[in-house]
């Protein structure tokens, strides 16, 4: 089992919201601030801790959407955050059966 956790700079974030208006099911406007981003895996993650069953291993980074013409003029990633993934180790778990004895004992007489 694994989980992403996802920490972003604040400071970055403020200047990346956006807002939007839409219609609600019942008719009313609706207004909402929000930040998109874009949550990328790194090419090789990299451990960052081990220990005490899980590991923290850096799998993502967060940036700025960039626009067809920001990616065509190969403009530099403005970089907002990075993911963490929390690896839990499986231990297998062994379990041995007793077998029944085989000896030559008669079964007690049962009330039923």
């Amino acid at each position: 089992m694994s989980k992403i956790t996802v920490t972003l700079d604040a400071t970055k974030l403020r200047n990346l919201v956006q807002k939007r208006e839409f219609d609600a099911k019942d008719g009313t406007k609706m207004q909402v601030q929000e930040v998109k981003f874009e949550l990328v895996p790194v090419k090789e993650p990299k451990i960052i801790f081990e220990g005490n069953g899980y590991k923290l291993q850096k799998t993502h980074f967060a940036s700025v959407i960039q626009t067809k013409e920001e990616r065509e003029a190969q403009a530099e990633t403005i970089f907002i955050g990075e993911g963490i993934t929390t690896l839990w180790d499986q231990k297998e778990q062994i379990f041995t059966a007793t077998p029944v004895s085989q000896g030559d004992e008669e079964p007690d007489d049962l009330p039923f």
